[in-house]
């Protein structure tokens, strides 16, 4: 949407205005293209960018792990926590080190999808080598 309204290409871009009102309105060709009226939006600090994920209902959960180290072996042993649990299709998903001492794996998620209680999802975690603080909470309309 750089102005031409026939163009087809990759991308769609439009100017929004942050306001006091915390309304922000997408044009119909952006709904339209999404193909549905619900959207997680998540902010990603570090790089200070929006991204919107469509979604089919308004059912997200917010997964954090606060840990040493995110190394390849963290990751391999969480992907197994992962797909023992039922979770295998995230939303969104991100492991970023702030400042060097603080570290950080976080995802979204539809829970509908989980084999086993999100209890027993946040014990397994904290089982985890290296996993300081695990929160996990439903994500606000």
């Amino acid at each position: 949407m750089s102005g031409n309204e026939e163009y087809e290409g990759a991308t769609a871009g439009r100017v929004l205005v942050f306001d006091d009102a915390e309304a922000v309105s997408f044009p119909a060709k952006f709904k339209e293209a999404m193909g549905t009226n619900r959207g997680l939006m998540v902010l990603v600090h570090k790089d200070r960018l929006i991204k919107i994920f469509p979604l089919e209902n308004d059912d997200v959960s917010y997964l954090s792990l606060e840990i040493g180290k995110l190394t390849n072996d963290f990751l391999t042993k969480l992907s197994q926590i992962f797909k023992k649990c039922g979770l295998v299709d995230l939303l969104f998903s991100t492991g970023v080190c702030l400042r060097g001492t603080r570290c950080f794996y976080e995802c979204y998620f539809n829970p509908g999808q989980l084999s086993t209680s999100v209890d027993d999802l946040q014990n397994s975690l904290s089982t985890l080598d290296g996993v300081k603080k695990v929160i996990v909470e439903n994500v606000l309309t």
